[in-house]
């Protein structure tokens, strides 16, 4: 097959290609049927014929004459003499040679023909052999005469036409032939209607493909519950990427309208506190405060922005190689980061961390998790409080609980507590400063890492516990 030849059956569609697939496969198994039947039957019809030239052999035989100094043969009597004679034209032609292949006899009816080659065998054995003469197929068995003394003295030649077994050969050839160009065109008809019947599914799920629009990622391709074969395993990824992709442009979205939201606030501060400030000439120190108030804003909104890019990063690795984490050396680490803020504030810290506890995850974003919620811990609670952190194996997990007595918090505040961007109302929470992202950070990751966190609090200015739970890895 050249490259135009390949390109054009590349660009035919699957049904076509599987239905010439099929038809050549078809084809060639069929054909070495066609072959292997061919040559047993045509093996078949030269034993036959042979067993014929060798029954005719024996009936002549008793005619020869066989001495010590001569050979001779007499058919005179013989019961089938009529089919020698020079009138049969497809009898049975019979001839005698001596031992140097000399001829000593030939029957009448070699008198209409062309001389016939000899082909006498070069060993004493009794031989069949093919050949062509008259322009027709004809079949030759040699059979070789021993004296009385078991010396080789002659050959007795008997020959007959197969054009009869070789017209039905022609006719077996032409059937076989005829029956698989049938068959193959069949095959190739049948495979592309059966083909385009098993592949109309997947033109449904083109046709759906095709219809779903970027705002319109929330469709899903149908797919038949109660099939499961390779089409419907198709429907279903095409699903899970339409889900992926649902999934990206919410983020994306929701990026874009959190950033406006939250970044708007400040930039509105910065631009009226400029806009104040250039009215009229001023004092020194008025612009220095000025710029400390654009200062402070801005480092707000590089606090939004970081978060809400790290946010971002976390909820797009939906998978990521994650490695094994020695999870109690993180928390230690994570600790030691915060010993002189929980000093600064006479807070009492009780760690109760259980050794060489492993899970699969990333460093970094386990290290966001512990920073996050002991930040809060500290950054909400009353000098002279406690905070409680405890790690150990239950069940088949890791739990991190991390108990303080500070601000708390009701049961509205719950359903909201790990949104973006929320903050409660409560005058002690707003006067802290905060962006509102970190817990939703938190809970992105911990479900990164399949893991599950909760929080709870019996209310306002009674504490709060956050308990997270990690897959355990042996």
């Amino acid at each position: 097959m050249n490259n135009s030849s390949f390109t054009a059956f590349q660009r035919l569609s699957i049904s076509k290609k599987l239905s010439l697939w099929y038809g050549l496969s078809l084809f060639i198994l069929l054909s070495v049927f066609a072959y292997f039947l061919y040559q047993t039957f045509h093996s078949s019809i030269h034993h036959n014929y042979d067993r014929h030239l060798r029954y005719e052999t024996e009936q002549i035989i008793p005619f020869l004459k066989i001495s010590t100094v001569s050979l001779g043969i007499d058919l005179t009597l013989y019961s089938r003499n009529e089919a020698l004679m020079e009138e049969k034209n497809f009898g049975t032609y019979v001839r005698l040679f001596d031992a140097q292949k000399n001829l000593l006899y030939q029957s009448p009816n070699f008198n209409k023909h062309s001389k016939l080659p000899v082909k006498i065998p070069s060993i004493s054995s009794q031989v069949s052999l093919s050949t062509t003469w008259q322009d027709l197929p004809l079949r030759t068995y040699y059979h070789p005469i021993i004296n009385y003394d078991n010396k080789l003295v002659g050959w007795l030649e008997v020959s007959g036409f197969e054009w009869t077994l070789h017209e039905e050969l022609v006719r077996l050839r032409k059937y076989l032939i005829l029956l698989v160009t049938i068959s193959v065109v069949f095959s190739i008809l049948g495979g592309y209607w059966l083909s385009k019947k098993a592949l109309s599914p997947i033109s449904s799920i083109t046709s759906s493909v095709n219809s779903i629009k970027a705002s319109e990622l929330q469709k899903r391709i149908p797919a038949n519950p109660e099939v499961e074969d390779e089409l419907t395993e198709l429907s279903h990824t095409f699903n899970m990427m339409l889900s992926r992709l649902q999934k990206a442009f919410e983020r994306e979205k929701r990026f874009t309208a959190d950033a406006a939201h939250e970044l708007s606030n400040p930039l509105a501060s910065i631009r009226n506190e400029v806009e104040v400030t250039l009215r009229k000439p001023r004092e020194n120190e008025e612009y220095e405060a000025t710029l400390g108030n654009v200062h402070q804003e801005t480092i707000r909104m590089s606090s939004i922005i970081e978060s809400l890019l790290q946010l971002s990063t976390v909820e797009a690795n939906e998978k990521l190689d994650f490695e094994l984490i020695n999870i109690n050396d993180v928390l230690t680490e994570t600790i030691s980061r915060f010993t002189v803020r929980i000093a600064k504030k006479d807070l009492d810290l009780v760690a109760n961390i259980d050794s060489s506890v492993k899970i699969k995850g990333k460093k970094e974003y386990l290290e966001e998790v512990f920073g996050n919620l002991i930040s809060n811990a500290v950054k909400y609670s009353d000098p002279g409080k406690t905070i409680t952190i405890t790690l150990k194996k239950k069940n088949n997990a890791v739990q991190f609980t991390i108990k303080d007595e500070g601000y708390g918090f009701d049961s509205e505040t719950k359903k909201r507590l790990f949104d973006r961007f929320y903050r409660s109302d409560q005058p002690s929470v707003q006067q802290e400063a905060g962006s509102g992202l970190g817990l939703a950070l938190v809970k992105a990751i911990v479900e990164l890492f399949e893991g599950t966190i909760k929080a709870t609090s019996k209310g306002i200015s009674k504490g709060s516990t956050f308990t997270v739970q990690f897959p355990l890895t042996d």
